[in-house]
């Protein structure tokens, strides 16, 4: 089987393992591709991003790695872009201006007029600190911010690929609204539609699963299921922050997608290209 991760994270930015580490694990684990994708740099004090100090290290670093490991795996450098609107720098100028070999765009942060909704993390108690404080406890303008803002994401940057789209499920956890409540479905459909016009590539991401902060991947099984009926390209990804994590599902969540009606996904090796389940 081919094996491969386009998204994972290092101690450049909120990972737990170098670079090198990482990469010698997705060898040991049999892995043809992996993708080295630090959390971008965001012009604001944060525990998770790349420093922007630390850019050069980070792209040279994996450079080094690329050449050192070339004849056991194909190392390829990303970096995961968190789309922030009126807050943000131009995403595609500066993969550009990195010398990206694609994009992973991603919504932790939901915009409101009363600042950012902190939507990730460990930490549930923050989730609905922030859902107070941003939205007034409204769930559903919150959720509709977020679905408003990934559709903007889509629209305006078109990135490789989307990351845990219906990350805001997460710390939900059915106590504010069901996923199949027909205003909630209608929003992930809109996001669909636009995957599916925009030729965007949507990550099945594993780690919520392989943690225990949900009991689905990201996204959940109907959306999944929806992918394929619209065939929207689909590729799998552990969003690892270990070493240990790289292949994290990997074998499950191919055989679960085929289950769910999809007949192949999409891998990187200098461009896109799918591979039959």
């Amino acid at each position: 089987m081919l094996k491969f991760n386009y998204h994972s994270h290092s101690t450049f930015c909120d990972g737990k393992n170098t670079l090198e580490e990482m990469a010698l694990s997705a060898i040991e684990r049999g892995m043809q591709y992996f993708g080295f994708s630090a959390h971008s740099p965001v012009p604001f004090k944060n525990d998770f991003g790349l420093p922007t100090s630390e850019i050069d290290n980070y792209l040279n670093e994996t450079k080094r790695l690329k050449k050192k490991y070339e004849d056991k795996i194909k190392l390829f450098t990303s970096m995961e872009f968190d789309y922030i609107p009126k807050i943000s720098e131009d995403i595609r100028e500066r993969a550009e201006k990195y010398n990206l070999d694609y994009i992973i765009s991603s919504i932790h942060l939901v915009s409101s007029e009363n600042g950012l909704w902190f939507i990730d993390g460990s930490k549930q108690e923050s989730y609905d600190k922030g859902l107070i404080e941003c939205f007034g406890g409204d769930i559903k303008k919150a959720v509709k911010a977020f679905y408003s803002q990934t559709n903007e994401m889509i629209s305006k940057i078109n990135p490789n690929i989307l990351g845990h789209f219906d990350k805001v499920k997460m710390h939900n956890k059915d106590r504010y609204f069901k996923e199949d409540e027909p205003w909630y479905r209608d929003l992930v459909m809109e996001s669909i539609d636009l995957m599916k016009q925009n030729n965007t590539i949507c990550e099945i991401n594993t780690r919520g699963l392989y943690k225990g902060r949900s009991n689905d991947y990201f996204p959940q099984t109907p959306w999944i299921k929806a992918l394929a009926q619209k065939q929207v390209r689909v590729t799998i990804s552990t969003d690892c922050h270990k070493a240990d994590e790289v292949d994290k599902l990997f074998v499950e969540c191919s055989n679960h997608l085929k289950d769910c009606g999809h007949k192949d996904i999409w891998y990187f090796d200098e461009s896109w290209k799918p591979i039959a389940l």
